[in-house]
């Protein structure tokens, strides 16, 4: 009996170890195969606890292996959700939802996973357990997919029900693939999974998140490393976002706020006066001296830590120029006189 214990306690040991990887980047490994046999891993071990669930003797035995086997686990894998008895009883159902859920894993695998569920009878537990999480894993994608339709237009991304949905549905679905990922592939998650958005979809799904109290469970910062991640990015994000919302972003985020006003530098400096009409004008960006004022005096109703660090750059701009005070001869003279006519 004590040699048939060690046996069962051993592959106990197998079989969580099984249930971690799945939810883990080694996934991507996995084939069909690999699927099938923890399958079957997780149905010998719901024999085991119908079996010994009224046992006490050797229910305590698999207890006191699974606290030993989840202490070590929790070592090798931030937030690794314990495996309790009970839990043995629906390991199928668990191994399931794991890897529905896990971003890495092959497509032909994740359809053999759903097609096997589909199969099953609808009063299986596993069933009941991840029709709803496959329904809501299509429902996400399909919703992403989806256009804006006026929203695009919106000066306040808060008030349009459509963006919002989206969002909310962007929201969840980013943290469930981050719940489990360590600090430095949270950007590379991030960046895989909002790269299939279609832009500039993505930049006002990502802006109604941040503008919302509904942020990421791991704080905004992933969503705005993305963004500031590199300049097509951040200048994509900077030219299709109405300037009202990146005013209030930037008095929200002071990262983004430099950044953003790194970026306003740059398409000021770029502008060059068109003799013809008179205008400043840039070849680099498609944005006119009107709407580059828009940016800044969006930002100047802003809290006046921010006015001033405003003015501040500007005044710094415009000795870096020349300190002309006449019209027409430095860009940063004439941005500097409308914000103080306005």
């Amino acid at each position: 009996m004590a040699g048939k214990m060690k046996t069962l306690l051993d592959n106990l040991d197998q079989f969580i170890e099984v249930l971690a990887l799945s939810q883990s980047v080694h996934a991507k490994d996995w084939d069909i195969l690999h699927v099938q046999r923890a399958l079957e891993w997780g149905t010998y071990f719901q024999h085991v606890h119908h079996q010994f669930k009224d046992n006490s003797p050797l229910r305590s035995s698999v207890e006191a292996r699974l606290t030993v086997k989840n202490q070590e686990l929790s070592g090798y894998m931030k937030n690794y959700p314990h495996i309790s008895f009970d839990d043995l009883g629906k390991g199928r159902a668990i191994l399931c939802m794991s890897l529905l859920q896990n971003k890495d894993l092959p497509d032909p695998v994740y359809k053999y996973v759903t097609e096997l569920l589909q199969n099953a009878k609808a009063e299986d537990t596993e069933s009941t357990c991840l029709n709803h999480i496959i329904s809501q894993r299509v429902a996400s994608d399909l919703f992403l997919t989806l256009p804006l339709f006026a929203s695009e237009g919106l000066h306040e991304p808060l008030d349009s029900p459509v963006l919002m949905t989206q969002a909310e549905l962007l929201r969840r679905s980013l943290e469930e693939r981050l719940k489990f990922s360590e600090d430095h592939q949270k950007l590379s998650i991030v960046s895989d999974f909002l790269g299939r958005i279609a832009k500039p979809h993505v930049y006002h799904l990502t802006a109604a998140i941040l503008l919302s109290n509904d942020a990421l469970d791991s704080g905004p910062s992933d969503l705005l490393d993305w963004v500031l991640s590199n300049d097509e990015l951040g200048v994509g994000f900077f030219m299709n976002v109405k300037c009202q919302v990146l005013a209030r972003l930037s008095f929200m985020f002071s990262k983004f706020r430099n950044v953003y006003m790194d970026y306003l530098v740059k398409l000021g400096s770029s502008m060059e006066i068109d003799v013809t009409c008179g205008k400043w004008v840039s070849d680099a960006y498609k944005l006119s001296y009107d709407g580059l004022l828009d940016h800044y005096r969006h930002l100047m109703v802003g809290p006046e830590e921010v006015k001033d660090s405003i003015l501040s750059k500007l005044r710094t701009l415009k000795s870096q120029d020349g300190n002309y005070d006449v019209p027409g001869i430095s860009i940063w003279t004439d941005v500097l006189a409308e914000i103080h006519k306005t």
